[in-house]
């Protein structure tokens, strides 16, 4: 690992976001942190560089400091939150794909990414299908690895909680005892947890190549 290691977040504002955001800023392993969000951050210190932006674009002439070879990309929605079929794909989809290209246009050579347990291009549901088609369009960038985390259920206080996700946790706790094997994966993981994981995944395999993928068995 370099001795100036610098990354970039895109999302640090969200459940897992905010949590890898406090661990770079702690970690000694870790000289530059470059955020953008759409809202100024409460956290502060010497090594973070904010970038606002409604669209959540990089700013060029901020990474000309140390450009970041780490990229970590923790944005996402749900159907119910965004409203419409079509405004869910706009963020998982779309914009989570672009930002991943302007990570790549900045120098980015390794990026982590978001996504989520059984995503796939041909999947039934909307949701997963955005995040399988997410995959696919990052996957074939250029990066010399791109590793998807794909939690389960997640845990965790959200800034705006999510019904739907309390629900599943409840349900998900009462069955935990007899979950075991590939079923895992569907185990209620802690935001903190996977973004715990993202960040040691990146500090340790900086020579990594191509594509991985991380379920939550892979995490506890």
């Amino acid at each position: 690992m370099s001795n100036s290691t610098s990354i970039i977040i895109a999302g640090s504002t969200g459940l897992i976001g905010h949590h890898l955001l406090n661990f770079a800023l702690k970690s000694d392993d870790i000289t530059h942190v470059y955020s953008i969000t759409r809202r100024p951050l409460d956290a502060s210190s010497s090594k973070l560089v904010q970038m606002i932006d409604s669209e959540l674009k990089i700013n060029n002439e901020q990474v000309q400091e140390a450009s970041p070879t780490i990229g970590f990309i923790t944005l996402g929605t749900t159907l119910k939150k965004a409203g419409s079929k079509a405004a869910l794909k706009a963020i998982d989809l779309t914009l989570v794909v672009n930002t991943a290209k302007e990570m790549y246009d900045i120098g980015v050579k390794h990026v982590y990414v978001v996504s989520c347990i059984g995503a796939s291009p041909s999947a039934l549901s909307h949701y997963l299908k955005c995040k399988g088609q997410m995959e696919a369009e990052i996957s074939s960038i250029g990066f010399e690895s791109v590793t998807f985390m794909q939690p389960g259920p997640l845990a965790g206080d959200r800034d705006e909680p999510r019904k739907d996700e309390v629900l599943l946790q409840a349900v998900a706790r009462v069955f935990t005892p007899l979950m075991k094997g590939f079923l895992l994966n569907y185990k209620p993981i802690e935001g903190e947890k996977v973004a715990q994981c993202m960040l040691g995944l990146a500090l340790e395999n900086n020579q990594l190549r191509g594509i991985h993928r991380y379920t939550s068995k892979a995490m506890f």
